[in-house]
């Protein structure tokens, strides 16, 4: 009988006699398979679509870009949104549509948010409310 590398290398495991050979066929007919299976998932994964989780967020009016006074990690592209300024129950704006994710590498923390063309000016002014100090927004998923 033929030795292999496997047999050489372990020959307690796989020597020459005949359990020793049988364990060999095992392990080349598990190889086999295991073999086998990574080719079938790597073929089933390369001819999958890509995965969409949401629909892409769509501007259904103007678009701000708000510094936030909160952290707003809980955000996702296509959330439905109500913005806040700190400390008051109320919101500003209601209805509006998270754009893109927080970006919070800047100086400021900031979120693109599209809105009703009626809330711009509202916006706006509760800007310009606040001129001695950093103006920031609370921007809360709503529902």
């Amino acid at each position: 009988m033929a030795t292999s590398r496997l047999a050489a290398h372990l020959p307690s495991l796989f020597g020459t006699s005949r359990r020793a050979v049988w364990r060999l066929s095992l392990v080349r007919r598990s190889l086999a398979a295991v073999a086998l299976l990574l080719a079938l998932q790597l073929t089933l994964g390369a001819a999958r679509p890509p995965e969409t989780s949401r629909e892409p967020a769509t501007a259904s009016g103007p678009a701000l870009t708000l510094p936030l006074a909160a952290p707003a990690g809980h955000l996702e592209p296509g959330d439905a949104a109500e913005v806040y300024l700190p400390g008051r129950a109320d919101p500003v704006v209601t209805g509006a549509r998270v754009l893109a994710t927080p970006v919070t590498s800047g100086a400021v923390p900031t979120v693109e948010v599209t809105l009703a063309a009626r809330d711009v000016g509202q916006l706006v002014q509760q800007m310009a409310a606040d001129v001695g100090g950093r103006t920031g927004f609370v921007v809360v998923r709503d529902g």
